[in-house]
Order: structure tokens, then C-alpha cells, then sequence
């Protein structure tokens, strides 16, 4: 069989169990069950970081985020490069990217010898930088009145749809040399959830200011968030989910009409997950490591690999590399930290890997989340003597420390987290990676998307 084609498609911000296919009693994925049913789903899929910095480091080359001098600049050169393998064994490379912080700014280009920057071109209604102008927004008659007068008023878009970056992955696939290797990312789940090109109405466009509003406020500075406004914010995220699986499921339908899809292997894994205040806080905040956020939807589909199968055992998203490139028979890259996840799937080989190492990483403050099947211990280096520890089995929600009552366990794992740390050791560069300078339009991206206050 020729080698096959690859499609990554990273989807920003999307729990695990907001799937049908992972047990979501109401079907807004039928595309990504449909995937399921093809495929391999992964029940317990561990993502390497707890937001977008410190995940993709782990998910594109398959190393730490706290290693090679962190993760909050640009793609540092000395990571492992398997994309890179990839153009070097005939493959046809190609990145899309619709978050400011997977950019060229960001050197997220690298290794690919096709890469587009999806950004969108909309700007903020000039009302909103006016004193009092923010207010103003909130109101419906605002927007009645300004529509009367042509001005649009709604918010600007913070990232292209994801219909729009199908349109560019299919144009790009008609002509494209197989094999390739496509990286596909996806930001329709992440705050502010809203699709703000069908805001049209005067009070629709209010209330998504005041959700923008509320939100910031709750998060920056502990506004409540009431049961009804929750369960609006979680409507809207769900809305959010099922339009992005709508136009996965275009895409699929492409391979399928255009002979593809029998040779491409196809991964779909999230990020990061969300938190809808199980632990006091609404998003994906990076001091959270607890399993909303780090346990993420993770299925694959690939010529010789049986359908429907379900693989119950813990991997860890730092694995996915290393996977693909044993599916494209393309040797491993050095320094790659990850396992090939084939011999899960009944492929020849041995799965070794019984700890997932996830981290929030900054210049003074790393935390370590290191998870087996049964237990989870969150070490912060700003409280380094009181470390938590959970039992998964038994409180799978992590709401009883139970450090102190299992003291020989904490020892275990620690010695992971020692470990750990002398890999970062052992990865720093001799010059400090330096964070990018960031133009006004970039920050105010940022901001909005709730990454800055």
C-alpha cells in the first residue's frame, strides 16, 4: 500500500464528554462518532499541558512544555522536529492555524512547506473604545439604532470560522501532492463561544456583550456566575461544538468524494479541555490540572487498524508523534519523548508508558500533574511541601486531598516529578528563549480570548 495520507485536526478547548461518543446523551457530534465507529477511540487520552503553550509543544513534537526553555515563545529550533521527518521521507506538509498563539509569530511554521495564518480581518466597533461606549454595547437599543444608520455594531470575530478553514484545507488538498501530513487547528470552541457573523439581531448582539463582559469580570475578578448563566454559557459552548463537528464532517466528506479517504489517517484531539466551574472557575485557566481539563477527546482512524475499537488504558496526547510516524514508516526522531501507540491497537510492539506528566509552566512557577490510571498527584512549586494527591477511582471529580493519608504513594510519584525536572535541566538552551514582540491587533486577540486581563 502507498503511504498514507495524515490529517491532524486539533480542535481547541473540547471536553471529552461532550461527545456522543464518549457518552453525551445528546448527538451534536456525528461526525466525530462517526470517526469513533471507523476508528480507535481512547478513553483516558492525557494531555501534556493545561492551555494552548503548554499543550502544542507536546501534540506537534511530541517533547515537554517546560523543556527546551518553556513554552510562553516561539517553537524552540532544538525540539524534537517530526514534521520535518516527514518532508524528509516524501511527504507533502501543510499547517493551518487559527490561534494567535500557534502563529509564524510564534514560529509555528516551522518544518512546514505550506502554512497558513487564518486571521481574521474584522475590527472592534469603534464605539467600544469610547468612554461609557462599552456599556452603550449591552443595550439592544444601542444596535437598533446604529443598524439604522449602517454601522455594525456585534462583535468583531476573534478567529475564522471553521467553515472557512474547511474551504482552505479542501483547496489545498485538490492539489496537493500525496502523501501528506495536514495539521488542521480549530477555535470555534473556545471563549467566547459566540459565532459572531450570525449575530444579527439587536438583542442577540447586546447579550453577547454582556456575556463578554460577565465573563471577564468572573473570571479577572470573581464576578458569580449564577445556575441560569452557566447554563446559558455551557448552551452556547455546546452550539460552539456542534457547528465545528459540522464542518469536520465536511471534510470528511471531501476525502470520501475525492478517493481519499481509504489511505488518510485521521487524528482528532483536543488541546486542552474547559472547566465549567467543578473546581470554582470557568475556562482554562493554567494553574488547573485537574481532569476537565487534562483528560481530552483523542480518536483515530487508519488503514489496517480495526473500527470501533475502544482502547481503555491511559496514553498520553505526547504519544501522537511518535504514532504517526510509525504509521507513515517513517523511523523515530531523537529527543521525541513519546511512545507509538500502535502496539495498542494491535499492532507489533510493546506500550510501556504508565504515567502521564502534564504542567503548567512559567519562568517562576511550574506545576506537575503526574497521572496514573488510579491516582493523580499535582505538585506546585509555590506550595512544594504540600502536594495533593487524588484517587481517580474512587473521586474522580478531585475533590479529597488524600496526601497525607497516603504518604508512600506521594513518595512514588514524586520521583517522577524529580525526574522531570532533570529532563527540563537537561533541555534548557544556553540562551533564554525570548518572548515575541506582539503587535496591538495580536494583544487585543489575546485579551478577548481571555488570555490577558
Amino acid at each position: 500500500m502507498n503511504k498514507p495520507n495524515v490529517l491532524f485536526l486539533t480542535i481547541d478547548t473540547l471536553r471529552a464528554d461532550r461527545l456522543s461518543c464518549y457518552g453525551f446523551p445528546s448527538p451534536i457530534t456525528p461526525n466525530l462518532d462517526r470517526l469513533a465507529a471507523h476508528g480507535v477511540r481512547f478513553e483516558q487520552a492525557i494531555t501534556g499541558g493545561s492551555w494552548t503553550q503548554a499543550a502544542f509543544p507536546v501534540l506537534l513534537t511530541s517533547s515537554y512544555a517546560a523543556g527546551y526553555g518553556g513554552c510562553l515563545g516561539p517553537l524552540a529550533a532544538e525540539r524534537p522536529a517530526p514534521i520535518a521527518a516527514l518532508a524528509a521521507h516524501g511527504y507533502t506538509t501543510a499547517g493551518f492555524s487559527t490561534s494567535p498563539l500557534l502563529s509564524r509569530t510564534y514560529n509555528y511554521s516551522r518544518d512546514f512547506r505550506h502554512f497558513v495564518d487564518f486571521i481574521p480581518d474584522e475590527k472592534e466597533p469603534s464605539l467600544r473604545e469610547m468612554r461609557g461606549g462599552q456599556k452603550l454595547l449591552r443595550q439592544p437599543i444601542t444596535h437598533v439604532v446604529m443598524k439604522s444608520l449602517g454601522v455594525q455594531t456585534r462583535p468583531a470575530q476573534l478567529y475564522v470560522s471553521a467553515e472557512k478553514v474547511v474551504d482552505g484545507v479542501m483547496d489545498w488538498m485538490r492539489d496537493a501532492e500525496q502523501p501528506f501530513f495536514g495539521w488542521v487547528h480549530f477555535m470555534d470552541v473556545h471563549w467566547p463561544y459566540h459565532r459572531e457573523e450570525t449575530l444579527t439581531r439587536p438583542a442577540e448582539i447586546a447579550r453577547a456583550w454582556r456575556d463578554l463582559s460577565h465573563l471577564h469580570a468572573a473570571n479577572w475578578y470573581g464576578a458569580t456566575i449564577s445556575p441560569a448563566e452557566k447554563a446559558h454559557y455551557i448552551e452556547l459552548y455546546e452550539q460552539a461544538v456542534r457547528f465545528t463537528d459540522a464542518q469536520i464532517g465536511r471534510l470528511f466528506d471531501f476525502l470520501e468524494q475525492s478517493g481519499r479517504m481509504e489511505n488518510t489517517v485521521i487524528i482528532a484531539v483536543a488541546d486542552h479541555g474547559e472547566e465549567f466551574l467543578e473546581h470554582g472557575r470557568w475556562g482554562h485557566w493554567e494553574n488547573n490540572l485537574h481532569d476537565e481539563i487534562l483528560r481530552v477527546p483523542l480518536l483515530m482512524r487508519a488503514p489496517g487498524v480495526s473500527g470501533g475499537m475502544v482502547v481503555s488504558r491511559q496514553v498520553r496526547t505526547i504519544d501522537l508523534m511518535p504514532t504517526v510516524l510509525a504509521l507513515c514508516g517513517v523511523p523515530p526522531v531523537d529527543g521525541m519523548a513519546g511512545e507509538s501507540l500502535l502496539p495498542l491497537v494491535g499492532k507489533v510492539g510493546n506500550y510501556t508508558a504508565e504515567v502521564s506528566i502534564s504542567e503548567m509552566w512559567r519562568d517562576e512557577w511550574h506545576i506537575i500533574a503526574v497521572r496514573t490510571e488510579n491516582h493523580k498527584l499535582i505538585w506546585d512549586s509555590r506550595r512544594a511541601d504540600s502536594p495533593e494527591l487524588f484517587d481517580l477511582r474512587a473521586d474522580p471529580a478531585e475533590r479529597r486531598n488524600i496526601a497525607a493519608e497516603q504518604p508512600q504513594m506521594v513518595a512514588a510519584l514524586k520521583t517522577h516529578i524529580t525526574a522531570h525536572m532533570q529532563h527540563v535541566a537537561d533541555t534548557m538552551p544556553a540562551d533564554a528563549v525570548i518572548a515575541p514582540d506582539l503587535d496591538d491587533e495580536i494583544v487585543g486577540r489575546l485579551r478577548d480570548l481571555g488570555y490577558m486581563e
